[in-house]
């Protein structure tokens, strides 16, 4: 049995944008500062670490993020609201068929709050049977422990984990952890990008390569 780690922008789906939107909305609307996350790279990231860098591109010092993250969900959900959000190929295929191979889980930067309005907005928080966040830790490397602990604590055997990403981090937090790498093309990452990070499998998209996943 196997604990199925996805993440979810670039992964399982992209919003067109709407979760940096947000941010930035909502940073201007507490700070007076527009387009704050205009430099900043979201790929394999925390929201935490997003913020943190946000604050000192603007040359402000760091305020607890809480305050912003509350501001930031409605503006999210407004934005979720205008249908840019596109689910990946192969993504419902796939949780079909890892489902009864194990467990199907979320490892993902987004706070759980963010995570579960971007996912319900295509009907998919469901699911998943739990999760570990960026509210869990700043460092993406720290999440796949987090995730392995939340499982047993629930009750599900497993005997190995899988952490299916779309960026560099992605492979590098699953090799921290001791877990499975696999990484799809579809998200912000070139080939050359992610071949150079050395996943265990690298797929063009969970459709075409759903076979080759579980075959793993």
């Amino acid at each position: 049995m196997t604990l199925w780690l996805y993440d979810i922008d670039g992964t399982i789906l992209s919003t067109g944008g709407a979760g940096r939107s947000a941010l930035n909305e909502a940073f201007e609307a507490l700070y007076g500062v527009p387009q704050a996350f205009a430099r900043v790279s979201f790929a394999g990231r925390t929201d935490p670490g997003i913020i943190a860098d946000a604050f000192q591109l603007a040359e402000m010092e760091p305020r607890p993020h809480g305050e912003l993250i509350e501001a930031y969900l409605p503006r999210l959900e407004r934005r979720l609201g205008q249908g840019t959000t596109v689910v990946h190929p192969g993504v419902h295929a796939a949780l079909d068929a890892t489902h009864p191979m194990g467990v199907n889980a979320l490892l993902t930067g987004n706070m759980e709050a963010g995570a579960q309005r971007k996912l319900a907005d295509v009907g998919l928080w469901d699911r998943f049977a739990l999760g570990a966040y960026g509210d869990d830790s700043p460092f993406r490397n720290d999440l796949v422990p987090v995730a392995e602990t939340r499982a047993r604590q629930a009750g599900r055997q497993f005997s190995r984990t899988v952490v299916i990403g779309d960026t560099p981090a992605d492979v590098a937090c699953a090799r921290a952890g001791g877990a499975i790498a696999v990484a799809v093309l579809t998200g912000w990452s070139s080939r050359e990008a992610l071949e150079a990070s050395e996943p265990d499998l690298l797929l063009e998209d969970l459709e075409s390569g759903l076979d080759a996943l579980l075959g793993l």
